[in-house]
């Protein structure tokens, strides 16, 4: 019989690290075996030994509580819009119910500022039209405002507008002041917002219902033109 030597049938020594190595490689090794994942989860931890099972459970606790927070944060910002745009839409059936220039004026300043949650809500109409070569007051402003190239304004008031808002003007901290263009002659107006609260109108709030409201605005003012009302 042909001598064989001790140490050849020794089993070579395991290298943890060329293991450990090989399992952050191959991660999917050890999850796609079940069994050793059960035998590995089911292991109590004991001393520096961590439990995979533990860390799986916290794990999924970390995502699941990020994935309510998201939710609620979705439902909320989906609450706020829906009331923003109900709000928007009382606003509109007030609008276009006005049966005069003065009418107008007194719903907007009443019911309509109060569905928007505005402490100012008006409307000024110049003289001059957007093709005019020579313009009014009040459209040279305007022009200064909301010029053709930028159409609204939203943000903090950069000086008070007694002008526009009267002797309260000085209290008003933030404003959305949007553009009119009247009727097939485009007769230059201006829809007007404006609060107390720095915070209500701001230059990264989306204008899209601002701009709407403008446009159902133009449409009434353009009635009364026609009626000559205005």
């Amino acid at each position: 019989m042909a001598f064989i030597d001790a140490a050849y049938l020794q089993e070579p020594e395991l290298d943890l690290d060329l293991v450990r190595d090989f399992l952050m490689q191959n991660p999917d090794f050890v999850r796609d075996d079940p069994e050793l994942l059960h035998v590995i989860a089911a292991e109590p931890g004991r001393g520096n030994v961590v439990s995979i099972g533990d860390l799986a459970r916290e794990r999924m606790l970390r995502e699941t509580r990020g994935t309510q927070a998201r939710f609620s944060q979705i439902v909320e910002t989906a609450r706020a819009n829906y009331e923003a745009q109900m709000r928007v839409q009382e606003s509109i059936l007030a609008i276009l119910d006005a049966t005069s220039p003065e009418d107008l004026a007194e719903r907007m300043a009443g019911h309509v500022a109060f569905a928007l949650a505005a402490d100012a809500c008006l409307f000024v109409v110049s003289d001059s039209y957007a093709h005019s070569e020579a313009l009014d007051r009040v459209a040279a402003t305007i022009e200064r405002l909301v010029p053709e190239t930028d159409p609204v304004l939203m943000g903090p008031l950069d000086r008070p507008r007694q002008w526009l808002y009267g002797e309260h003007g000085g209290q008003l901290r933030s404003e959305a002041l949007a553009r009119l263009e009247i009727g097939p002659e485009r007769r230059t107006g201006m829809l007007v917002l404006a609060s107390h609260d720095i915070e209500a109108f701001r230059s990264d709030h989306g204008a899209e219902l601002v701009v709407f409201l403008a446009r159902v605005l133009e449409r009434v003012l353009a009635r009364f033109i026609d009626a000559g009302q205005l």
